[in-house]
């Protein structure tokens, strides 16, 4: 049953390992990548229901240039970020797909914080069972 232990355990820390690796370089392509800055204005915030019953936003923003007149769909956010219509966000966009963007306040950036926690979270709770097993 040991050797069952040990294989398991590899099996989740090259799973832990390969996860941790692409989401880090999902963001480090991202900060590459989104080089020009933008001044957008919130136009709408569509709202969707989830399975659960709960509520995620989508912030449609469109460029406050107008030499450069682009919608920006966001992502769906729960209400951890709050945009109200009229506001105005500061991205750092991909020239080549502006689709693809960073805010500049990197507080706002919460896939980063989902991305972080995705990675801490299960070796926490493995290190939380291995003090429990040892004590």
């Amino acid at each position: 049953m040991h050797i069952f232990e040990i294989v398991i355990g590899v099996l989740f820390l090259s799973a832990w390992l390969t996860l941790c690796v692409a989401k880090y370089n999902k963001w480090k392509r991202r900060r590459r990548n989104c080089t020009s800055e933008l001044t957008v204005k919130v136009t709408e915030v569509l709202e969707k229901k989830t399975s659960r019953g709960g509520m995620v936003y989508k912030p449609i923003f469109e460029s406050v240039d107008d030499a450069r007149q682009l919608i920006i769909n966001s992502a769906y956010y729960s209400s951890l970020v709050s945009f109200e219509i009229g506001d105005i966000v500061e991205l750092l966009i991909n020239p080549d797909n502006p689709q693809q963007f960073l805010y500049k306040n990197d507080s706002l950036n919460k896939g980063k914080i989902a991305d972080i926690a995705c990675c801490c979270i299960p070796i926490i709770i493995v290190i939380g069972m291995i003090l429990v097993e040892v004590y």
